[in-house]
């Protein structure tokens, strides 16, 4: 029944989770395709959600085993960007999401300017240890703010965490997107778990697209820890670049 969908579809995941796998920002890409395919919405976040969780398990695998993941930032992250995630869920009613983008719109080059400007020579990322002030104070108000506005919204987290783990948190490209990937692996199984409860995952499409997404996040993971800061950086405006394009797309169309 969906086999011309698989041919469409496989491709644009195995591109995206190589996208997702470095920068984040891949389901950018999935979502609009899934719903192109005519799959219904519910089942495409669905499905797009289970795709996504299993390609992310074999990226931060990756960064786990090569010691990418600082375990003090994510350790102290999560619990308040779980916590700030199911806050934003419930606060979406109030704050409009057209108005959020908006402002994300204006922000968010801004951000990427700084954060894309060549480092200036000698400069270092600061280490975070565990008796380091900045754990527990920077930290926190990063994945709080971010937990909640992927409650509330969600489009591009993993491309924002990144950048502010890079930006403010003073973690080097590398570092940065291997502790992004370890909370949105986290933030996915929790959805996960939801859309599971619901019945919205079609296996029947998500079992072989899950084996692509597997594919591009081991290739974009691969060549992230061989390449370093370099290839973060063009994966980065990649996916800045897809998140603008879809919210200007959207709300200002």
């Amino acid at each position: 029944m969906f086999n011309a969908d698989l041919l469409f579809l496989a491709p644009v995941i195995f591109v995206a989770g190589f996208i997702d796998s470095i920068a984040g920002g891949g389901g950018l890409l999935t979502v609009p395709a899934y719903l192109i395919a005519g799959i219904p919405p519910t089942q495409t976040l669905g499905t797009n959600k289970f795709v996504s969780t299993v390609g992310t398990f074999v990226s931060t695998g990756r960064y786990v085993l090569n010691k990418r993941v600082l375990w003090p930032v994510a350790l102290v992250g999560v619990p308040f960007s779980l916590a700030a995630a199911a806050a934003g869920a419930n606060f979406v009613a109030i704050i409009p999401d057209a108005l959020v983008a908006k402002i994300i719109i204006v922000a968010l080059p801004v951000a990427a300017a700084f954060t894309l400007i060549p480092k200036p020579k000698g400069h270092r990322e600061i280490p975070i240890r565990w008796k380091s002030l900045r754990l527990y104070t920077i930290i926190p108000l990063i994945t709080v703010t971010l937990g909640g506005y992927d409650g509330m919204f969600g489009p591009g987290t993993g491309s924002l965490l990144l950048l502010c783990l890079y930006g403010v948190a003073r973690l080097n490209f590398l570092h940065a997107a291997a502790t992004a990937r370890f909370f949105n692996l986290l933030s996915n199984l929790a959805a996960l778990v939801a859309f599971l409860s619901h019945g919205a995952v079609l296996f029947g499409i998500g079992i072989p697209l899950a084996l692509f997404s597997m594919g591009g996040h081991y290739l974009g993971s691969h060549l992230a820890l061989k390449h370093g800061d370099r290839l973060v950086r063009i994966m980065l405006a990649v996916a800045l670049t897809l998140l603008l394009s879809y919210l200007l797309w959207k709300y200002t169309g």
